[in-house]
């Protein structure tokens, strides 16, 4: 019997190996090899996990394509071979796609990373690129390309092309890459690396070697990342690489100073790695990534001598070490409420009535107040601590309800809190069950520079206006609140930092910056208030200024007595003032 021949996609005659049966017989015909039976296992297997399968030799040159029709060419897939696959991937990735197919021949097998190809029609396109070399084919690599990339999960988008993370985009893919080891039992590391001096040798080096070192830099970083897309680059002479755990510090070093020895550069100083095992437990996984975060974030912000070539594996460990103990303290803090709430009265300047409280933390073994709710903001635990603070003013608030002058409270609210995008749904969740006594609530908005999309944060707030909460910005004036927050939030309360407030007594300059945030906030419909308003002359200041709200020591010290303050003023109030000094 004759054997047919079939045509495979590359437009080659492929002969169908064994005797071919006769589907009218009702029978399969007799069992192929074993061999045979392998072979189209492992083709299947191959196709199951991919849309192309090419081979190439150790240039790039295409040998054999097989797989769907893409947008990589007109024609058949059969159509690549010939060309260099080089030909198809953007040019920002080529030198990365070198560094995976030395990869590929390092280590006889990558698993995909996320490349960027270039279409026919000169369009680009993600897709992922997995590889392996066989003993028994010398000189050829076995490649794979999904041509459908999942989407990005985590708060990290993409680089553009060629290009490393940035700082915040690291931080967001490394808790990404921390919770996804952990849930799959993934084996992987993360790697902090200090070149120092790279920023200025780079800087005196001519344009062509510059580019050589930052791109071949860049590549071969992305080149060993996690899915290619894991490495950023803290700073000048800092970078993160979020990657499998058999790549040690000493194999980065050493590949970094070849990129830069073959450029002809010469390093003023040295090259120093912390490599650090990411499937350690002492947390759980959120706080585990949230430790390595804050040690990354400190590792990119960090000075002079705070990180150096001698110093960067104790400064990291120790680093890493105190951010694991803080992060289970705060954590024990929040679960177990250990810590207490004070209350201090905003008054009317001129009656001395109390117009609202604010509500301020204390937590014992802190070094101070601003210190503990810092530390929150920079771990990502501020949310979780934000929502149990309103959930305990409230149930204050609940305990004293009936008292007929049942003062509103402020309560403080991170930027960072309000910008999450479960915030509002978590939030209507907390205080739905006080029913009215919610409205007695306002929100004191902090932090707001540290908002890039002080737009989406005006939406969140305006939400809340919406449903009757009053909105008040903390410290304007200062850098936790900029002006460009002040033009860009809508609110119904500012209060004035303050450093000016305590300065315009004496100072020209202070009296000058006050008077122009008190006007400006007029024009923006905002009522104000003075803070750290501590002697008379302070509020007679603001008086003559038309601020006619204040907050500081001349009036009350902040006290955990909630009752004083619930008090009928109308009736128990002395001179229409309240001291309380304890």
């Amino acid at each position: 019997m004759t054997t047919p021949l079939a045509q495979d996609t590359v437009g080659r005659t492929t002969p169908v190996i064994g005797p071919v049966g006769n589907p009218a017989a009702g029978t399969l015909g007799p069992r192929r090899p074993q061999s045979s039976r392998d072979r189209d296992r492992f083709v299947g297997f191959a196709f199951a996990a991919a849309d192309l399968l090419i081979e190439t030799d150790a240039l790039g040159n295409i040998l054999f394509s097989a797989g769907a029709r893409c947008r990589l060419t007109k024609g058949e897939v059969g159509g690549l071979v010939g060309t260099n696959l080089m030909e198809v991937v953007a040019p920002g990735d080529r030198k990365y796609v070198h560094v995976l197919f030395e990869r590929i021949r390092e280590k006889a097998r990558i698993k995909p990373s996320r490349v960027l190809f270039q279409a026919c029609d000169g369009q680009q396109f993600p897709a992922l690129l997995g590889g392996c070399r066989l003993d028994s084919c010398p000189g050829s690599l076995f490649l794979t390309v999904l041509l459908t990339v999942p989407p990005r999960t985590g708060s990290a988008g993409p680089a553009m092309q060629g290009e490393l993370l940035d700082q915040t985009g690291f931080a967001g893919i490394l808790e990404e890459r921390l919770l996804a080891a952990r849930e799959r039992g993934a084996d992987q590391g993360l790697t902090l690396l200090l070149v120092e001096g790279l920023q200025a040798m780079v800087e005196a080096m001519p344009e062509g070697a510059a580019a050589e070192v930052r791109d071949g830099i860049d590549a071969y970083l992305r080149g060993i990342s996690t899915d290619g897309d894991s490495a950023g680059q803290l700073g000048g002479d800092r970078y993160g690489i979020v990657h499998a755990a058999d790549i040690d510090g000493r194999e980065v070093q050493c590949h970094i100073a070849q990129i830069i020895e073959a450029a002809g550069g010469a390093l003023p100083g040295g090259i120093r790695s912390w490599t650090l095992d990411m499937a350690d437990d002492r947390l759980d996984p959120a706080d585990a990534a949230r430790a390595l975060v804050y040690t990354v974030q400190a590792f990119a912000a960090a000075q002079g001598g705070e990180f150096t070539i001698s110093s960067l594996e104790d400064g990291a460990n120790r680093l890493m070490a105190g951010a694991v103990e803080r992060i289970g303290q705060l954590r024990a803090t929040i679960d177990n409420r250990d810590f207490i709430v004070v209350f201090q009265p905003i008054v009317d300047i001129a009656t001395g009535a109390v117009h609202h409280l604010e509500a301020l933390t204390r937590v014992d073994g802190a070094s101070s107040p601003a210190d503990f709710i810092t530390f929150a903001e920079d771990v990502g635990l501020i949310y979780d601590f934000d929502l149990l603070l309103t959930r305990t003013v409230l149930d204050t608030l609940k305990e004293f309800r009936k008292e007929p002058k049942l003062p509103d409270v402020a309560i403080n609210l991170s930027a960072k809190t309000l910008m999450s995008p479960i915030f509002l749904k978590q939030f209507q969740s907390v205080v739905a069950p006080y029913g009215d006594l919610a409205a007695k609530l306002l929100i004191e908005v902090t932090e707001t520079v540290v908002v890039t999309d002080i737009a989406k944060l005006n939406g969140v707030l305006q939400k809340l206006r919406e449903v009757g909460f009053r909105i008040c910005l903390d410290d304007v004036g200062a850098g936790s609140t900029s002006f460009q927050s002040l033009y860009g939030i809508q609110a119904d309360y500012a209060k004035i930092d303050g450093k000016f407030v305590r300065g315009a007594a004496d100072n020209p300059r202070d009296m000058a910056m006050l008077r122009s945030m008190v006007d400006v906030c007029r024009q923006l419909g905002l009522k104000l208030i003075g803070e750290q308003v501590e002697e008379t002359v302070h509020a007679e200041l603001l008086t003559n200024l038309g601020v006619s709200l204040a907050q500081g020591f001349l009036f009350s010290r902040p006290s955990r007595d909630f009752a004083y303050f619930a008090k009928d003023w109308s009736r128990v109030r002395s001179g229409g003032r309240i001291l309380l000094k304890g």
